[in-house]
């Protein structure tokens, strides 16, 4: 031990006893021992006195607290026809998804572990997810606070969640039934979307890919959610600046 350290110890040492002894007062033990003090038979409390003015809440108060919107999901329903031709057009783009996964996967269904078949498809999974990822990000950076203005948006998260887990999942396994069950509930959602578009009157987008037009169209929505966003910032070259 240090010189400075053996100093220092003992000036506390010696500050500390000092302390001790200069304390005044019962000691621990006879303050444990000591009876708390008795409260007087004749003892009353005195409290505050409560304000004339202050009285309890009324039905009407209450009512309003409880108070709810009479629009309820009408503001929903505006929203969504409004917007609905946009909406439906994500729902296409996730169909496109769900037509790229069940390709690919089709091809590894049953494959051994190590074939080029089975690392084609690891290989695939790799670049789809990440990108499946991405596009729900940007879909939420385009739509601000649509889980609170969109009933469609509960159906698309769905079948996002469809394509970028279950389906690749089933596949993964090579699982029969298991992709039966998530065909089965992508139909369900679908049917969901189809009949929410019609009460608010919307034209629900349905293609005939055996029309050469229809299927051209088809492919044009899927080559664009496919193709990722330009960060490379050369898109955004010779553009004039806007006034912010």
């Amino acid at each position: 031990m240090s010189r400075a350290l053996r100093l220092f110890l003992s000036a506390t040492f010696a500050v500390g006893s000092q302390v001790a002894c200069d304390q005044s007062g019962p000691s621990v033990s006879e303050a444990l021992e000591s009876k708390a003090p008795e409260v007087p038979p004749d003892f009353k409390p005195n409290p505050k006195p409560r304000p004339d003015d202050l009285k309890p809440p009324t039905d009407a108060e209450f009512s309003a607290w409880d108070r709810k919107d009479p629009e309820g999901e009408k503001h929903l329903y505006k929203w969504d026809k409004a917007n609905g031709d946009r909406m439906l057009g994500y729902w296409e783009q996730l169909q496109c998804f769900r037509e790229k996964v069940m390709e690919e996967g089709q091809k590894a269904f049953g494959a051994e572990p190590g074939s080029p078949a089975e690392e084609q498809w690891f290989q695939f999974k790799r670049a789809y997810v990440v990108h499946l990822d991405g596009w729900q990000q940007r879909l939420f950076a385009l739509e601000p606070r649509v889980q609170e203005k969109s009933k469609f948006i509960g159906n698309i998260l769905e079948a996002h969640e469809a394509v970028m887990n279950n389906y690749p999942k089933a596949y993964n396994e090579g699982d029969k039934t298991e992709l039966e069950k998530v065909e089965a509930h992508w139909t369900i959602v679908e049917q969901k979307m189809k009949k929410y578009a019609k009460n608010l009157g919307l034209e629900w987008i349905q293609r005939d890919l055996t029309d050469p037009k229809q299927a051209e169209a088809h492919a044009k929505v899927c080559e664009a959610a496919f193709t990722p966003p330009d960060r490379s910032g050369k898109a955004k070259k010779g553009k004039k600046k806007g006034p912010i």
